[in-house]
């Protein structure tokens, strides 16, 4: 019998006054990570929807994370949907949070998940047809590693930061020399792209100086998790007490990578998957993803939106184009 895939995203309603009321107490101005852009609220939820029921039918149970609120067009009665509030997993100590990080770390507590998870963000979404393998082969994730740098940003550096929390913890656990040397086949597999070049020029580096993050829906395995918190609970426990994004925070990629180094995963392509900023003019993206080249991806808010009602019209018609018919999961 296969093991069941589940799906888990998260989402805010950042139009919600009592949320608004919440997040005002602990507000800090001065953290770059936590400004409106990150919240600003596209309306293309729906389309996540049918994109997830049209291309991947095979998807076991949805669990859509969020404070407790939901939208008003949400069938709450399809089968497949499982609505989860913060204070369903994550312990009361740490609620409430605006933290992402610390909303995806306790990822484990979700009641009923299964053991074979794929994670979207809100802004992750399913462009085509994507077979089960696409996520998980042989009980195992599918997925890419890839050697990246950890770099400097004058800034925005906060995510830097946080990986390279995540590498000092996994320095503590595995050896990248020996890493490469178990995993060198997969390591500089030309499916690692553009990555098998970062690779390469980072080998003789002795330490962890940062693992490649493709940013779209990633699939991974509850035990996994588990184990990370097995191992540092302490030190996620202080990422846990941040009610917003820190730089010195840990995050669920952290999961990723201590699966990654295991070994524990079957290596595929990333061909097809793409990360795009959405600025004023967004032509080329809904050129490609109307002619079928673009089977997943991230449409990432930026502030270098200026026109924000003419970016908007412009994906949504794309959406509209690419799924016209309502999904189970809307009223």
């Amino acid at each position: 019998m296969k093991t069941p895939i589940d799906v888990v995203i998260t989402w805010v309603d950042p139009s919600d006054e009592e949320w608004q009321k919440e997040r005002a107490k602990y507000r800090n101005l001065k953290e770059e990570a936590n400004g409106e852009v990150r919240y600003r609220d596209w309306g293309f939820l729906k389309y996540w929807f049918r994109g997830l029921e049209k291309n991947a039918p095979w998807v076991n149970r949805v669990f859509f994370v969020t404070c407790g609120h939901y939208p008003d067009w949400l069938n709450t009665e399809n089968g497949k949907l499982q609505i989860v509030r913060h204070k369903d997993y994550i312990p009361e100590e740490y609620l409430p949070t605006f933290n992402s990080n610390v909303i995806e770390l306790f990822f484990h507590k979700i009641p009923g998940l299964s053991e074979q998870f794929v994670y979207f963000n809100d802004d992750m979404f399913l462009l085509g047809p994507m077979e089960e393998t696409e996520f998980f082969a042989d009980g195992k994730p599918a997925d890419t590693l890839a050697w990246n740098a950890v770099s400097a940003k004058a800034e925005n550096s906060m995510i830097e930061h946080i990986v390279l929390n995540d590498m000092e913890i996994l320095e503590k656990h595995f050896d990248k020399k020996t890493v490469q040397k178990q995993q060198r086949a997969k390591l500089l597999s030309p499916k690692n792209g553009a990555g098998m070049v970062k690779t390469t020029m980072l080998w003789s580096w002795k330490h962890f100086t940062g693992i490649e993050n493709p940013h779209v829906a990633q699939p991974y395995l509850k035990s996994v998790l588990e184990t990370v918190w097995e191992k540092e609970g302490p030190a996620l426990r202080e990422t846990a007490q941040n009610r917003f994004r820190t730089a010195g925070d840990l995050s669920l990629w952290l999961a990723r990578y201590w699966n990654l180094v295991s070994g524990n995963y079957v290596l595929k392509s990333r061909k097809g998957n793409l990360y795009y900023v959405i600025s004023d003019d967004n032509r080329s993206l809904t050129e490609n993803v109307l002619a079928g080249k673009v089977k997943t991806a991230c449409l990432n808010d930026s502030d270098g939106v200026k026109d924000f009602e003419k970016a908007k019209k412009e994906l949504t018609d794309m959406f509209e184009k690419l799924y016209p018919e309502k999904s189970g999961f809307e009223k």
